[in-house]
């Protein structure tokens, strides 16, 4: 049951309507897009303080399914121009609208102080494009679509968590710590990565010492294992899992040389699952699988070619892969208490040998 307010229920009611609709999406990254179906820019608090909608001729509102069966509603918005405009295809490859929460509500526009008759939250599932790899509709989930899916864990000799998965019992390898914080307390265990002029310079730090950082940042010592008191906590630099590499050479844009620094790789040390994440150039914030890694020539190969072309001196983050075996989880990451699987378990051999 949705709770609204007097005047809106009466306008509800009536004939001709008074209502329009306002549609609010929230990107992951903190974008926030706000949109009406009236010809006229609208002011109103709807729960998140005074906004304004701006008039969009394409935001039809939606077309929503609800079912008296408890069954989840479903459904898709016409994407508004702001999207249609200064988004396409390729921003749906690089994982543009991936989270991004949709809102939308029904107000009456001839009294705003009616508030407004909300629906959603609602999670984007997939986003339609038309023929000019234009932004066209964005389907919408409910809360409660995880709820249509059973899950269980089966028996694994392989782990069953992914690398860096940082919820508890899971992986817990700190892939992409915070960056450190000022006046903030720490507990010893905890990681963080500080930048000197943007580069993290391959390392994060441990918190060997609990405490709780300075007011201002000291100069961070990056020598593995050498410690930096901030404040009352002490921090030791460590190797950080995913570098920082640079385009070298070019065969493809599948295919390339890099400039990287890696001690502890091997051939085959960023496949397995290691993913390659662009951080300058045509394909900036594209996400790329590794498929084959090799150490001597410190070449890659990648599964999916890139939308763009691939230049040198590109900048990306290149992330370590894992074969999710139990003897790779000890000898590259010892990290065997993590370990989400039952590498003890018996195989078939043993179950069907001789007794």
């Amino acid at each position: 049951m949705r709770d609204t307010s007097a005047g809106l229920e009466a306008a509800l009611a009536i004939t001709p309507t008074t209502l329009c609709w306002l549609g609010r999406f929230v990107l992951d990254d903190g974008t926030v897009i706000r949109v009406t179906t009236l010809p006229q820019d609208f002011t109103v608090n709807v729960g998140h303080g005074s906004e304004t909608y701006v008039k969009d001729v394409s935001f039809k509102g939606a077309s929503l399914t609800f079912r008296g069966n408890g069954a989840v509603p479903d459904g898709e918005v016409i994407a508004p121009v702001a999207f249609t405009g200064a988004y396409d295809a390729e921003d749906v490859f690089v994982g543009v609208f991936d989270g991004m929460s949709v809102t939308l509500y029904i107000v009456n526009y001839e009294d705003a102080a009616d508030g407004g008759l909300q629906l959603g939250p609602y999670t984007n599932g997939q986003v339609k494009t038309d023929d000019r790899g234009k932004i066209a509709a964005f389907e919408l989930r409910g809360k409660l679509d995880r709820a249509r899916f059973i899950k269980v864990e089966e028996l694994s000799v392989t782990c069953r968590s992914d690398l860096g998965d940082m919820r508890p019992g899971y992986c817990v390898l700190p892939l992409y710590p915070d960056d450190v914080a000022r006046s903030t307390a720490y507990a010893a265990g905890d990681y963080v990565r500080y930048a000197t002029a943007g580069n993290y310079g391959n390392r994060m730090f441990e918190c060997t010492t609990a405490g709780t950082t300075a007011g201002s940042a000291p100069s961070y010592d990056y020598t593995v294992s050498n410690t930096t008191t901030d404040g009352s906590a002490v921090f030791t630099a460590r190797e950080a899992w995913v570098r920082s590499a640079v385009v070298a050479s070019v065969t493809s844009n599948a295919k390339f040389r890099l400039t990287v620094t890696e001690s502890r790789s091997v051939d085959g040390w960023f496949a397995n699952g290691g993913l390659v994440k662009f951080t300058s150039g045509a394909n900036d914030g594209v996400v790329c699988t590794v498929r084959k890694y090799t150490h001597s020539t410190k070449e890659v190969e990648l599964w999916i070619t890139p939308p763009f072309t691939v230049a040198v001196s590109d900048t990306l983050e290149i992330m370590p892969g894992c074969d999710k075996t139990f003897a790779m989880c000890l000898a590259r990451f010892a990290n065997t208490i993590n370990f989400r699987g039952e590498n003890l378990l018996p195989g078939t051999d043993y179950v069907n040998g001789a007794g």
